[in-house]
This record gives C-alpha cells, sequence and structure tokens, in this order.
C-alpha cells in the first residue's frame, strides 16, 4: 500500500476488522466525501485489493453493493525462533496462517546455521507467491530487541546471536521489508488483536525456556524508549538466594521459574528432560516433584507479576506457555500470589486469564502485527 494516495490508504484502514462494508458506511468512516471515497474505491477496484459483491435489496429498491478485501492481493511472510523451534508461514490479509512449518533447533547453537536454513525455507514458501503480493517479513525472537538497528541485543538464551542484522539478513535475501520483534511483544499483539481488542491496559506473561511479558497501555503495544520493556523474567526478586541468571546478575525471576532453570534442578534430581516440553509431559503425568516444582516456580512468577500490576494497573493478565496449557497449578498459583501481594485497587478489576488461540499464538501475533506495518502502515504499534 505504500503506492497507494492518503484516500485510498484511508479506505483500506476501515477494512481493519471489518469483514465488509458499504460505500455510505465508508464514507461515514473516513468523513471523505462522496465523491472522494468513489474514487479511491474504483482505484482499489481496478487493482483487486478490494472485491465488490451485490447485497440484498433494500425494502424492493436497488441492491446494495458490499465491499471486502481481497485476501489474496497480499501477503506476509513470518519467521518465528523460539528457544527450541522455528516457524516459519505465510498469511493473508485476514491474518489467516496458509501454510506453516515448524523444525526443531535448538538456539543456542547459534546463527550460522540457522539463520541460513531459515531464510531458505522463507524463500521457499514464497515461491508460490507473486513478487508483487509479498509485502514483508516479521521475525520473532526470544531476546530484547533494537528496532532501531534491527538486531537482538544481549540475548541470555541466544548466545552467538548479539548484533546479528535479521533485517538486513532477510531483506536482503527476498528483497521485501523485514520487521525484527520480541516474541512476547507479537504474543500480546495476537491476545490483543484478535481476543480482546477493546481492553486498554493488558500484560501477557510469557513462560517458557525464558520468562518475558508484552504489554498494552493504553491500546498500543508499549515497547519503551529503546525496545527493552516488559523483561519481566529479569526483574530481581526480594527473597535473595544469589542464584545466578543467564543475563549475568542474580536472583532473577528466571533463575528460580524459567523453564531452562527448571530443566537444570530437575537433571540434578535424576530426571532426564531437554526443555519445557518434557516438563509438560511429566506435569500431565502426575509427577508430584515436578508438579510441587512447577507451583514452587509459579509462586516466584506470581511475585513478579504482581509488581508489574501494581505498577502498571493493567485490568487484564494473559499467562501463556507450555506449562500453562499442561497443569492448571500454574495459573492458580499465580492468580493466589497477585491478589494477596497487589493492592487492592490494581486488583479490583483484574482478570489473570490463559490464552484462547492456541498453538497458533504466535503466528497470529505476527501476521496481525505484519499486516499494520506493511499493508496499513500503522505505525504506532
Amino acid at each position: 500500500m505504500n503506492s497507494a494516495t492518503r484516500s485510498e490508504r484511508e479506505i483500506v484502514h476501515c477494512f481493519r476488522g471489518r469483514p465488509q462494508l458499504t460505500r455510505a458506511e465508508i464514507q461515514e468512516l473516513t468523513g471523505f466525501s462522496r465523491v472522494t471515497v468513489s474514487q479511491g474505491i474504483q482505484s482499489l477496484l481496478n487493482r483487486r485489493i478490494i472485491l465488490e459483491t451485490d447485497g440484498a435489496a433494500s425494502h424492493g429498491g436497488r441492491k446494495a453493493s458490499h465491499l471486502s478485501l481481497n485476501e489474496n492481493s497480499g501477503f506476509v511472510g513470518i519467521v518465528y525462533f523460539s528457544a527450541t523451534s522455528v516457524s516459519i508461514a505465510i498469511a493473508n490479509l485476514k491474518g489467516e496462517i496458509l501454510n506453516s512449518q515448524t523444525s526443531k533447533i535448538s538456539i543456542e547453537d547459534g546463527p550460522t546455521k540457522i539463520l541460513p536454513e531459515s531464510i531458505a525455507q522463507i524463500k521457499e514458501i514464497f515461491k508460490s507467491i507473486p513478487k508483487a503480493k509479498r509485502l514483508g517479513i516479521v521475525v520473532g525472537v526470544p531476546g530484547p530487541v533494537s528496532h532501531t538497528l534491527g538486531k537482538v541485543v544481549s540475548p541470555p538464551i541466544m548466545r552467538g546471536w548479539d548484533g546479528i542484522n535479521f533485517q538486513k539478513e532477510f531483506t536482503d535475501a527476498l528483497g521485501i521489508p523485514t520487521y525484527l520483534e520480541n516474541d512476547a511483544n507479537l504474543l500480546a499483539f495476537a491476545e490483543h488483536h484478535l481476543v480482546y481488542p477493546d481492553i486498554e491496559n493488558m500484560l501477557l506473561v510469557k513462560v517458557a525456556t525464558g520468562i518475558g511479558s508484552g504489554m498494552i497501555l493504553n491500546g498500543q503495544l508499549h515497547r519503551g524508549s529503546s525496545g527493552s520493556a516488559g523483561d519481566i523474567g529479569h526483574m530481581q526478586l526480594d527473597a535473595l538466594k544469589g542464584l545466578p541468571c543467564r543475563c549475568g546478575h542474580t536472583d532473577c525471576v528466571e533463575s528460580f521459574a524459567s523453564g531452562w532453570a527448571l530443566t537444570e534442578k530437575l537433571n540434578v534430581l535424576g530426571y532426564k528432560v531437554k526443555d519445557t516440553s518434557d516438563i509438560a509431559d511429566l506435569c500431565r503425568k502426575g509427577d508430584t516433584k515436578i508438579l510441587r516444582l512447577v507451583t514452587e516456580a509459579s509462586s516466584y512468577i506470581g511475585h513478579a507479576v504482581a509488581d508489574a500490576v501494581n505498577l502498571l494497573n493493567p485490568s487484564k493478565v494473559v499467562i501463556v506457555g507450555r506449562l500453562v496449557e499442561a497443569t492448571d497449578l500454574v495459573l492458580a498459583t499465580v492468580k493466589e500470589v497477585v491478589y494477596q501481594r497487589a493492592g487492592a485497587l490494581a486488583t479490583k478489576n483484574l482478570e489473570i486469564v490463559g490464552s484462547e488461540l492456541g498453538d497458533d499464538l504466535a503466528l497470529l501475533g505476527s501476521a496481525q502485527l505484519g499486516l499494520d506495518r506493511f499493508f496499513y502502515l500503522d505505525t504506532r504499534n
């Protein structure tokens, strides 16, 4: 949509979250004159960015036509790295995930092998899409992101990736714009856009190999002045035990409660676990020792969330991750600690819930953010 006029962009933006509209509705939403709306719509129809269908006749009169986005007139590429996997996908203008594939990796193996393979995979998945319809690529990573530089900065669980310019690597390889985003921000973006669009202040906490959060403040994704907002996993707990964290400090929430910390504890106890997927499986089997450790970890997470609730006063907190899905104890324990520790006014209208979007949460968030950045050109998010 970079080549569109301002009026055309405004018309297209009317379809954000609306499946179809009439000309009259578009005129009301934009405030443009009938002539401006008519000219803009005709230009978009000619380029097949929007489509027109006949509606039902109104009171026996002329049929009112309806307009909708042509969902196949543009596509967003998605490359989403977690600590243990990489997912490659494309999404259409409705934000639907059309094609996706996930491969097991260890992010600590570094970029030398993982990055070229990921670029090759997104190239392959884009082969069926005409170049004119390739809008851009969203890359998600489990680490602090400098949006200005397009790089991760000192990522604790991405050793060897510091300074890698994701935006340059993918843009040079595919010739389309790339946007780098922190994983928890993408999850928060998905929940806000697709489940809670009317919630002004929301916190999403991701419990995985690391622990992070994404914040929606005043209806917008909040990244902070340098992109590091929401790093809840490296808040330091008040019950100091001197536990070292991968970030170089001690007593961070992650050092007590993250997937990597639990994995280390369990292997010392004689278990053979590689990551949170293995721990989740043991939770589902009802292993009492595992459930006790997960409950303890959830209590630490609850302390950090309580502090965040006191500071930000969100009306919704969403807790996500494999362990949340594996046992109700995670959510129940976090709730108990937050309602005990956070202020009465901060918790008066607070809801703490799990995700409603399931396994595609990260891809859906990437798709929604990609549409804002590359199609609707909404740079507020």
